[in-house]
């Protein structure tokens, strides 16, 4: 809806997970590098993990991207509210081993068993990015220990990343334990935000500085430095600067957005008005 005014080919802050807007910070370019080293080195399990909305999954991503010109087969399976036979059937179809629709548990793990086994003996390799697990049914992290278990005992070349939010969490402490590697990204610090927020401009057509100086330090300060609530937070203001027929994006306008995504009532030119009459 104010692509036009800010002269922008695509929504700069979408939430949406695109690898085209990928911003590769020096600490998502370290977290990648191990990444690839787990599966490089085919180490057995590597813990990956950092504050909800740091960018771990689009960088997993990124990581199964890169290695579709390898030789090693990677897999991505977002694990949030999964239990054991749906992460199994979900696993299997990924790796395109045909379940049918009611293929019982015992089954599908015997598909991938023996699809574990045919990989060995071919000397194939297999990563497998297992997101949110912290989020996922208890039955499904006992699977997850299971097939850890399994691919230690009889599948060399199978690997595992474990992600999740909290590196101080039961699971994540019992992932520590029995990971090779761990993998940790923070937020974002006040220069790495700014060329966050510049990255994504420029990639959606606007090569100009938007956001005052002012208003990007307060971006970091409310943000903390985490690009989901960077997203928010910019593309709300940059919604009032089209509704308000700004030439820039200052730290008041910031402050503003800040209010109404905390719900705060604001007295004038509201964004949630501006919303409603576009």
């Amino acid at each position: 809806m104010y692509y036009d005014f800010w002269n922008l080919s695509q929504a700069p802050f979408s939430q949406q997970q695109d690898l085209a807007l990928f911003f590769e910070s020096e600490l998502h370019e370290e977290a990648l590098a191990r990444l690839l080293f787990v599966a490089e080195e085919q180490k057995k399990c590597s813990l990956f993990s950092g504050p909800s909305g740091t960018g771990k999954s689009l960088t997993l991503k990124a990581c199964q991207q890169i290695l579709t010109r390898s030789s090693c087969q990677c897999e991505y399976l977002d694990l949030l509210g999964l239990g054991e036979e749906e992460f199994l059937w979900q696993l299997c179809a990924q790796l395109r081993l045909g379940p049918a629709h009611d293929t019982p548990l015992p089954q599908l793990w015997r598909q991938l068993t023996d699809c574990l086994t045919g990989m060995q003996l071919t000397q194939g390799r297999l990563l497998l990015l297992l997101d949110h697990v912290d989020l996922s049914r208890l039955e499904a992290l006992h699977a997850v220990e299971r097939l850890l278990h399994t691919g230690n005992q009889q599948f060399p070349s199978l690997s595992l990343v474990l992600t999740m939010d909290e590196a101080s969490s039961p699971q994540a402490e019992r992932a520590a334990q029995i990971s090779d590697l761990s993998i940790e990204l923070t937020a974002l610090d006040s220069e790495m935000t700014e060329n966050y927020i510049q990255h994504r401009l420029s990639l959606s057509g606007c090569a100009d500085s938007v956001f005052t100086t002012d208003a990007i330090k307060e971006i970091h300060r409310s943000t903390h430095g985490f690009p989901t609530r960077i997203n928010q937070i910019c593309d709300l203001a940059l919604l009032a600067g089209y509704e308000q027929n700004l030439n820039e994006i200052n730290a008041e306008v910031i402050r503003r957005a800040q209010r109404e995504i905390n719900g705060a009532p604001a007295h004038v030119n509201r964004i949630s008005e501006a919303i409603q009459g576009v």
